[in-house]
């Protein structure tokens, strides 16, 4: 699709665009299409990793479980990364994961309307299941460096708190595009996160603010947690890194 017929580039994306865009990319899903085999596809591929890293570390040391906030801040760290530099820049051989993410998903929900209006839409919310299978073994080499040098309880633990990011990933994703009357939408806590991602949904901002979607550590620290205000001034703010002192 050429980014200058791409409705979620458009300054403004209006909701006539986004039903069309909603219809055009539900009638291209499969009739077979079950959106609760497609989460639990996700979900187990994540559940399972967990599983199999807990039953395989043993004694594990206090000091092991320092691997744990370091992996999960290395993993915003990427999560920020992947997104403004894959999902939303097209460049061989990445193009479908551009395609699925920028000019499909961003196409849909906006801002102001986020929420899946049917259970079918988790097709355009959630990652294909084999994604998170291609997460896990991208993931696993780093977990056999860390085992390696750090022993082997800390490489498990590792692979493990990748597992539950990647499961919290996807559910607080999915938490963000249901209603907001919903018992998940109504939690202040995902109503401040769903807030800062909705922001991330705006196409004037979607290119420079708000790139992580789990928690907001990397847009914290890179000065991308995007301002309130209107978006047209918003968009032409500079970023505010974290002051650094020597």
């Amino acid at each position: 699709m050429d980014d200058a017929n791409n409705p979620a580039i458009d300054a403004e994306t209006g909701l006539e665009k986004r039903d069309v865009a909603r219809a055009r990319l539900l009638g291209a899903i499969p009739r077979l299409y079950n959106p609760w085999l497609h989460l639990a596809g996700t979900l187990s591929v994540g559940v399972i990793v967990i599983v199999l890293a807990a039953v395989k570390a043993h004694h594990v040391r206090a000091l092991d479980c320092l691997i744990v906030p370091v992996t999960i801040f290395l993993a915003t760290g990427f999560e920020w990364r992947v997104h403004k530099s894959v999902l939303h820049k097209k460049f061989w051989p990445l193009e479908e994961i551009y395609r699925r993410h920028t000019p499909d998903h961003h196409a849909v929900y906006h801002e102001d309307d986020m929420s899946i209006r049917s259970f079918r839409e988790l097709h355009l919310v959630l990652m294909p299941a084999v994604g998170t299978f291609a997460i896990v073994l991208s993931t696993a080499p780093f977990a056999w460096l860390v085992a390696h040098f750090l022993g082997a309880n800390a490489g498990w633990l590792f692979l493990m708190t990748c597992g539950v990011f990647m499961v919290t990933y996807e559910v607080l994703h999915l938490s963000y595009h249901l209603p907001p009357e919903t018992f998940v939408g109504r939690m202040r806590a995902i109503r401040y996160l769903a807030h800062h991602h909705a922001r991330h949904h705006n196409p004037r901002l979607m290119r420079r603010w708000n790139f992580n979607v789990t928690f907001p550590i990397f847009d914290w620290l890179y000065g991308t947690i995007a301002p309130e205000g209107d978006a047209r001034d918003v968009a032409r703010a500079p970023r505010r890194r974290v002051s650094r002192t020597t």
